[in-house]
């Protein structure tokens, strides 16, 4: 999901070649004021500049998003309504799990209603595929959703002013953690786990990081 995010301040660069400066191009920067952030732990960041979350002690997080490749139902037009509202309803409850845990795990509650120190997490887990499965009960259907290609698309804001705070999205767990078996009700396997309790993982590191920086800085202006 998420790594620690950091007050962001782009360098000036310049280069002089005969005589001539050559300033380079304004960061990459999205329509919401965002600015791209590098990041060896997810695909995409972009953060509001300045941004610190060291404000923030409890996490809100909205229902979350649950979507599949855009050819699956032509590929298994078995798989009912049913079992894809099935399928849709135990990934989600699942995820929200994850994040749960992971975030109570570092003392952040998790609550229904904005406020002051809410941070609000909106998020989508989009790609996910289906692979029909098998069972010893021929009568008894088992689907497999596969997360070769799952990517979690998250946002944060603040929860009281709605303003954008950060924006991530990350591929690359759900390439390197297998598939989520649904059969009737979902079997919360360690592979899917894995996958949203990484995600879970940085958003909890980068809250973390955020009070630690706040408690230095506090500490070193007291001296």
């Amino acid at each position: 999901m998420i790594r620690p995010l950091i007050v962001v301040s782009v360098a000036s660069l310049s280069l002089v070649l005969t005589a001539c400066v050559i300033a380079p191009g304004p960061a990459a920067s999205t329509p919401d004021g965002l600015v791209q952030v590098k990041s060896s732990r997810v695909d995409s960041l972009y953060v509001a500049p300045g941004l610190s979350l060291a404000r923030y002690r409890r996490v809100l997080i909205d229902s979350v998003d649950v979507a599949f490749k855009q050819d699956w139902q032509a590929r298994h037009p078995e798989v009912s309504a049913d079992d894809v509202a099935m399928i849709r309803h135990g990934a989600a409850s699942l995820f929200r799990a994850e994040f749960t845990r992971e975030l109570e795990k570092g003392g952040y509650a998790i609550v229904e209603s904005p406020g002051a120190d809410v941070l609000r997490v909106a998020a989508s887990i989009v790609d996910l595929d289906i692979v029909t499965g098998t069972s010893a009960d021929p009568a008894a259907q088992q689907y497999m959703v596969s997360t070769a290609d799952l990517s979690l698309v998250s946002e944060l804001r603040d929860s009281q002013s709605g303003a954008m705070l950060a924006r991530a999205a990350d591929r690359k767990r759900g390439r390197n953690q297998g598939n989520l078996q649904l059969s009737g009700q979902a079997a919360q396997t360690d592979e899917a786990r894995a996958a949203f309790a990484t995600w879970a993982g940085y958003l909890r590191e980068a809250l973390d990081g955020a009070r630690a920086a706040e408690e230095a800085k506090a500490k070193s202006a007291a001296q």
